[in-house]
């Protein structure tokens, strides 16, 4: 069975299930889309991608690979942070904000691909040089 449950805030609530994978990631200088549209950085590694623009909103797609024959229901979410070219010693400006919560059975390898939008002052991609790409999951994971 692989059924799309709702979105998941991921601020204003405790984290539920366990974190099961991690990535911190160096994003790439902002650059301008198009006329008239935000400024945007992104991000890319072999099975995720996304991007973050000027106005805090950004977006993830990542492929999340179960590997039990039970059922587990993962999430994944981003956070923004400021550290070295190598992202370490890295200081995370926001909490974890999540944008999918899929259910996978049976070995099951599925597409998360979801948004949403960071609340902070001023330009969102200030001081922003990396990001942590998490996959979390509640059940038999």
């Amino acid at each position: 069975m692989n059924d799309q449950a709702p979105p998941a805030s991921g601020e204003n609530q405790p984290a539920q299930g366990r974190i099961v994978q991690q990535n911190d990631l160096r994003i790439t200088p902002a650059e301008q889309t198009g006329p008239d549209q935000p400024a945007r950085i992104t991000f890319r590694q072999q099975g995720m991608s996304g991007w973050l623009d000027e106005t805090g909103a950004w977006q993830i797609r990542r492929e999340v690979r179960h590997n039990r024959l039970r059922c587990g229901t993962y999430e994944t979410g981003i956070q923004l942070g400021r550290g070295s070219p190598a992202c370490t010693g890295v200081e995370w400006l926001t909490d974890v904000g999540y944008a999918t919560q899929l259910r996978h059975c049976n070995s099951a390898t599925r597409l998360h691909q979801g948004s949403g939008r960071f609340s902070r002052p001023g330009n969102a991609l200030e001081g922003v040089t990396c990001v942590r790409v998490v996959v979390r999951c509640e059940g038999t994971c």
